[in-house]
């Protein structure tokens, strides 16, 4: 049985619901607030104390993107982490951003301002200004991030674009991210997460 630790409002652990909902496997989901997260019993899991973490028998595996990684190379090799050199490469870009410039920008300019938590507001907000019009132009004209289809890449980098007007920024600004998030959102399967729009939406 598969244990997933984390949030119902953390779009990192959104990206792993994504996956075991897409592959069809069932999990079992443990709220673990910022309290659990200090717990010992918590700690023992994983000494990093963040979320999400997943558990599968008697592995152990944390960060969003290394979880995503190995469900795609375990469930779904070549088609969801790419089937040639090129396409890996493209899909470690795109892991590579949303660990980064991503989580770094939107993500954290929605932890201040959903959430209340003190950030460095002038920073993620220049890192915001840097990678949206840079994804804004990737997506033009196309429908995933690499290749032909929905990969890993795509479910690493839009949580938290989804859910930018947490951040107070407006979607509609960025139409080709807009357009790709609610693309993502009307798959079959797709676990609904609040403020998300699917495909259609006004």
């Amino acid at each position: 049985m598969i244990t997933l630790y984390g949030s119902p409002l953390s779009g990192n652990t959104h990206k792993i619901r994504m996956a075991l909902a897409f592959l069809g496997l069932p999990w079992d989901e443990r709220l673990t607030d910022a309290a659990a997260r200090q717990s010992d019993a918590f700690r023992a899991l994983t000494p990093m104390t963040q979320i999400p973490l997943y558990v599968e028998s008697d592995f152990t595996l944390r960060d969003s993107q290394a979880i995503l990684a190995y469900l795609a190379a375990r469930h779904r090799p070549g088609e969801w982490d790419g089937d040639s050199p090129e396409e890996r490469g493209q899909v470690a870009l795109w892991l590579s951003h949303a660990a980064n410039e991503i989580a770094n920008g939107p993500a954290t300019l929605r932890l201040a301002r959903k959430f209340g938590l003190a950030i460095f507001e002038d920073h993620a907000a220049a890192v915001t200004a840097r990678i949206l019009p840079v994804i804004e132009a990737h997506l033009e004209g196309r429908d995933w991030l690499a290749g032909d289809r929905l990969t890993i890449a795509d479910m690493a980098a839009s949580p938290y674009l989804a859910l930018m007007g947490d951040a107070g920024l407006d979607l509609d600004d960025w139409p080709a991210i807009r357009d790709w998030t609610r693309r993502i959102a009307a798959l079959p399967l797709f676990p609904e997460m609040p403020g998300w729009a699917s495909e259609g939406a006004a």
